[in-house]
């Protein structure tokens, strides 16, 4: 691999996850809502759900993918969840046509997946194809397009 710029972008979390993520912080603002509709003045309840809103809402959007040098840093959360890959293990890269990136490893062949918007899976597709041209990248059939059983 040769010598690469720094790189990042934001990744989604795995889709079931974050339908249940974001609708808690949904429930959480339209219960702030309620309250300051309710109440009509600042309460202790209201500041607080705002503050509860406020860090969930924070820490959702600081789910990224770095890359700088040879090192691959998946980082959820804002850093609550982090993982460090070096991306010269990094046998296959498996694309899907939704937002499903899996990572295939050389040593053992476990599989690392990722959830990329569309934008960002190209972004990162071709920075890896740019840097990184010893990864085979692999497009994932679609359920229509695979065989049928007997």
């Amino acid at each position: 691999m040769t010598e690469n710029p720094r790189f990042k972008i934001s990744l989604s979390l795995e889709p079931a996850f974050q339908i249940i993520y974001w609708s808690i912080c949904w429930l959480v603002f339209f219960t702030l809502l309620t309250v300051a509709i309710e109440t009509q003045t600042i309460s202790l309840t209201l500041i607080i759900l705002a503050i509860i809103l406020g860090l969930l809402v924070f820490f959702g959007f600081g789910s990224t993918l770095k890359i700088k040098n040879t090192n691959l840093k998946i980082s959820y959360f804002r850093g609550i969840k982090t993982s460090y890959i070096s991306i010269d293990e990094i046998e296959k890269i498996t694309i899907s046509s939704n937002r499903e990136v899996s990572l295939v490893f050389k040593q053992n062949q476990k599989t690392l997946r990722i959830f990329l918007n569309a934008r960002n899976k190209k972004k990162f597709c071709a920075y890896i194809e740019r840097y990184a041209s010893n990864i085979v990248f692999e497009k994932q059939k679609a359920w229509s397009e695979m065989p049928k059983l007997k």
